[in-house]
């Protein structure tokens, strides 16, 4: 008797106006056809109704755990609190205690393990590539109109930010010192690293400038942007002052139109 074949697929289950989870999964049917299954969380105020598969032609099932791994480090799932992840996956195991996080990144970062196996470019580059086929099929967000993001936008705003605000996690788990704090950090961050702004000499500073004062007005002013912890949405201008006045990152944005 042919044993079944059993397919690898990484994937994001989510609540339709709330949290989200990364996972990767095997299963002996066809990864669309496993439409029950949404995770191994423990959190059991977690309930998720959709999920997107990101990738489902692994050839083995370490290859799946691999880019499980990416998406979880990448986007900090165990302290970020929009994920429902509560843990980060390792090849075998999840793990938890902190101390054990901190010895066991040291040792993947010093042999080139994981996550520190591939450079930043190879990093983003996977980021980039799964955020470009979820928005040519139309995927999460992707599979609204803009008039249906900016209303989500706007209700997530108005009530996450409520909830956020009342459980005093996110930005409102900081106090006004330690805002300011993470912002002067993030600058002198970005300036070492030599990206965003301090990535142009001054003659590019200069004529992106000028290219601003001619272009910029009207090319921002039709593309929006939506800020990806907690979804508002405004042109880039718009949304640079939202976050910066929040003390968000403002690298963490998606174009929505």
């Amino acid at each position: 008797m042919e044993t079944p074949k059993e397919y690898y697929y990484t994937y994001y289950s989510y609540e339709e106006w709330g949290r989200g989870y990364f996972g990767s999964r095997g299963c002996k049917c066809l990864p669309e056809e496993d439409i029950n299954y949404f995770g191994s969380f423990y959190d059991k105020t977690f309930k998720p109704t959709q999920k997107i598969i990101l990738k489902s032609d692994y050839a083995t099932r370490e290859e799946a755990y691999a880019d499980e791994i990416i998406l979880q480090q990448y986007y900090k799932v165990a302290e970020n609190p929009h994920f429902a992840n509560r843990a980060y996956q390792t090849s075998t195991k999840f793990y938890v205690s902190k101390e054990q996080a901190k010895k066991g990144d040291k040792t993947r970062k010093k042999l080139g393990l994981g996550l520190y196996a591939l450079t930043e470019e190879q990093l983003n580059q996977r980021c980039k590539k799964s955020l470009e086929t979820r928005k040519k099929l139309g995927l999460g967000i992707f599979g609204f109109t803009p008039e249906q993001r900016h209303e989500n936008a706007k209700n997530a705003a108005k009530y996450g930010g409520k909830k956020a605000k009342e459980l005093g996690v996110g930005i409102h788990g900081f106090s006004k010192e330690q805002r300011v704090e993470v912002a002067r950090k993030s600058g002198y961050k970005t300036k070492e690293l030599g990206i965003g702004i301090h990535g142009l000499s001054k003659e590019e500073r200069i004529e992106n400038a000028k290219n601003a004062g001619k272009l910029g007005g009207k090319v921002a002013g039709n593309q929006k942007w939506m800020c990806e912890e907690t979804g508002f949405i405004s042109n880039a201008g718009g949304l640079s002052k939202y976050q910066k006045a929040k003390s968000i990152d403002t690298s963490k944005r998606v174009r929505v139109s």
